[in-house]
């Protein structure tokens, strides 16, 4: 338990970058050929964004910590109101912590406000592994308060943040990575799972599939609601077609682009 314990404790910005290393090599042993240059450059892009995050970090772990002290003193939420077996609650945790950032990721796409943040996600033409890093700042804040909020109203334990968080780090890389898997694990693993298949459908050109597969780490939300489609990866065109060009891939351009109407 301690070592478990030491795994989660350990800070995801480390973790980020380490992963991002791993999924780059492969991306590069498995794709041939490869512009080494111009795929270092659009990386660069994107990593810059993580540089932001990493110093708003701290800010994130002290909303974190907070929260849960003040559900432990207070002993406050549902579930620490009702008898509920530990492994429960801590299980059910992790899909209500999900569940929240379904919905904020649907209000990302629905709310035009969320929608100019969000689009800089979208915006990479040539998705990879580093388009998991090319995430607004401001994002990190208000999925964070989202999901602390559910936190709170029902008494969840850190340990289900600490999960959630140790599985959707990888899980956020290989559902962007530019590798292909057997589609037999589609099968296999999505009828609960956000498989990387379906998240790339997400990040199509085409708005009827831009809107849908929202899910982060399960896909029984957008089944449940309606919002699950597919599409061969073979067929997808990635982007946002007003972000073409060099230009509007730097990172300069994408972290003013929501203060700007793009054309």
């Amino acid at each position: 338990m301690e070592t478990i314990n030491q795994l989660l404790s350990i800070n995801p910005s480390y973790i980020l970058i380490g992963l991002l290393i791993i999924f780059f090599s492969m991306e590069m042993a498995f794709n041939r050929p490869v512009n080494f240059k111009g795929k270092l450059n659009h990386m660069l892009q994107s990593f810059l964004f993580q540089l932001i995050a990493i110093l708003i970090g701290s800010l994130l772990g002290l909303m974190i910590v907070t929260t849960f002290e003040f559900i432990n003193e207070n002993n406050f939420g549902l579930f620490n109101w009702i008898e509920v077996p530990f492994a429960l609650k801590v299980i059910v945790g992790v899909f209500i912590i999900d569940f929240s950032d379904y919905w904020f990721h649907r209000f990302d796409h629905k709310v035009p406000l969320f929608w100019r943040f969000h689009r800089v996600h979208h915006s990479d033409t040539a998705m990879d592994a580093s388009t998991a890093l090319r995430q607004y700042p401001t994002e990190l804040i208000y999925f964070s308060i989202g999901e602390l909020f559910l936190c709170v109203v029902f008494g969840l334990d850190i340990l289900s943040m600490n999960i959630f968080l140790f599985l959707i780090i990888p899980v956020f890389y290989l559902q962007h990575t530019n590798m292909r898997y057997p589609e037999s694990l589609d099968k296999a693993l999505g009828w609960l799972f956000l498989m990387p298949n379906y998240h790339k459908v997400h990040h199509e050109q085409d708005q009827f599939y831009t809107d849908s597969n929202y899910g982060t780490l399960f896909v029984i939300w957008d089944r449940l609601f309606g919002t699950f489609r597919t599409k061969p990866v073979a067929e997808i065109n990635y982007g946002l077609k007003e972000f073409k060009g060099k230009k509007k891939q730097s990172f300069l351009y994408l972290i003013i682009s929501p203060f700007i109407n793009i054309k």
